[in-house]
């Protein structure tokens, strides 16, 4: 038993430095952002209101002159390590980014995953640096923003200050759910996991990002084995449907999977 424990310890302590540094130039070039061309029709990101630039009136972001990049970024790339210089943020568009920190014992954790309309290295604004490991999952669609543009931005303009507020309000409130969810005393690991599940969902949609046993045993702090065996109960009870090869989706029993959350 204690041979088979080492093993899996050694499986879970990932070399992080796997993943390939990201291009330093966006690999693709969206149309979908103008607002920095001089052309305030987008709103910014699609005019949502949780959107990174809400607080700024459309005739201001056509004036910002900031160098915003729209990019997009295969699966499994590192946009950035903790304690690094924080020079730009990203707010999600699509994909995912789960955020990697060590534990005492140098073992990886996956503490938070960013969906869309979410910032990955909002801590950089006033720290300086970066606090995870930053990893897509799936094809990840960013507006990666420079840091000290956003710092000029939140001097000059109230509105946006207030936004970021709401932007950092929004996160500890996801990171204390989390905390909440993953660490229920009592709760079993079938029902940790459907929490889990229910907090990768895709917006308000029937889609669960499809992340691999190893990042869910992570985020539970459970064995890749029992990840691993719950999934594949939740297939076979049609909880959890695989979409075609290749997909970062799973299609989801909402309903179903909320009632195995509450320990039904």
């Amino acid at each position: 038993m204690g041979e088979r424990r080492i093993a899996h310890d050694r499986r879970r302590r990932t070399d992080l430095s796997r993943h390939r540094a990201p291009d330093p130039k966006p690999l693709e070039k969206l149309k979908t952002c103008t607002a920095w061309r001089n052309n305030a029709n987008c709103l910014a990101c699609d005019g949502r209101e949780n959107s990174f630039f809400a607080g700024l009136a459309p005739d201001v972001i056509a004036t910002l002159h900031v160098d915003v990049d729209n990019t997009a970024t295969p699966s499994d790339e590192i946009l950035y390590r903790p304690g690094t210089q924080a020079e730009h943020l990203w707010v999600l568009r699509t994909g995912a980014v789960k955020l990697v920190a060590a534990s005492w014992d140098g073992a990886p954790r996956i503490v938070r995953v960013l969906k869309p309309g979410d910032v990955a290295g909002i801590e950089g604004l006033l720290a300086g640096g970066y606090a995870h490991t930053a990893v897509t999952v799936g094809r990840v669609h960013a507006c990666r923003i420079p840091i000290r543009a956003t710092r000029r931005i939140c001097l000059e303009h109230a509105g946006f200050q207030w936004n970021l507020m709401r932007k950092w309000q929004a996160a500890l409130r996801e990171t204390e759910q989390w905390l909440v969810d993953m660490t229920s005393a009592g709760a079993t690991a079938r029902v940790r996991m459907a929490r889990l599940l229910l907090r990768l969902r895709d917006g308000e949609s029937s889609r669960i990002h499809n992340f691999s046993r190893e990042d869910l045993g992570l985020m539970l702090g459970a064995t890749i084995e029992t990840a691993s065996r719950i999934i594949a109960a939740f297939l076979r009870e049609r909880l959890l449907v695989k979409r075609e090869a290749g997909n970062q989706f799973y299609d989801a029993d909402i309903a179903r999977l909320e009632m195995v959350a509450q320990g039904h």
